[in-house]
């Protein structure tokens, strides 16, 4: 099993899917490619795929701090479900939702929603609808505001969750990329994967337990 990867002199600088392919074919010995994305080779396009799976299983164990973003929702005076933005995954943990800096609360069942009758007001609760929209209770008056709190979908520095050219980079850690492809490969080529995947697991946990920290696990 390869050594932990340590943050280059440029700590801020994110490997491009390019370089993590090339780094990837480098542990599992394949020829090391010069273009990833485009690559058209069954070998190269699995590690595409294997990157992209393990971009969103990140994104969706962590909530990283790069894929943090607020929406503002702005009130039009009727009892209406507000459209979410359509990178929205989850909300963050804690007070996702607030208005004026106070907290609105969630987690009312649906019998407890229907049973509340809509009055224009400053919101107290409210209720998501799957990932595409939300509703006050009250209401939120003409321009009044609320804030939501969220993680984005998008894990690439595209603007997507997908891999478009060799020169996008990952939002979320790119040594787990890297780890991620490399277990995923070897799990599908047949070979013995569990140290890459304890690797993996435990590389996670530590830079979950550090992001938004000002030391890096390896400091």
């Amino acid at each position: 099993m390869g050594q932990r990867r340590r943050p280059s002199a440029d700590a801020n600088a994110m490997m491009t899917i390019l370089q993590i392919i090339q780094g990837v074919c480098k542990n599992v010995g394949l020829e090391i490619p010069t273009l990833a994305v485009a690559n058209t080779d069954r070998e190269y396009v699995e590690l595409i795929q294997f990157a992209t799976e393990t971009a969103v299983e990140v994104s969706r164990r962590v909530d990283w701090s790069a894929l943090r973003a607020t929406a503002t929702i702005t009130g039009t005076g009727t009892n209406d479900d507000f459209a979410l933005p359509a990178a929205f995954a989850r909300l963050t943990m804690g007070s996702a939702v607030t208005t004026g800096g106070n907290p609105v609360r969630g987690s009312l069942s649906q019998d407890e929603w229907a049973s509340l009758t809509g009055i224009s007001g400053t919101p107290r609760y409210f209720r998501l609808n799957g990932t595409s929209s939300i509703s006050f209770y009250p209401y939120p008056a003409l321009a009044a505001t609320a804030a939501v709190s969220y993680i984005s979908k998008n894990w690439a520095s595209n603007g997507t969750a997908a891999w478009v050219a060799d020169a996008d980079t990952p939002l979320v850690p790119d040594i787990l990329i890297t780890q991620g492809t490399i277990w995923r490969f070897k799990r599908k080529s047949g070979q013995d994967y569990s140290d890459y995947l304890a690797e993996f697991e435990a590389t996670l946990a530590d830079l979950a337990g550090t992001d938004m920290r000002e030391r890096s696990p390896w400091q």
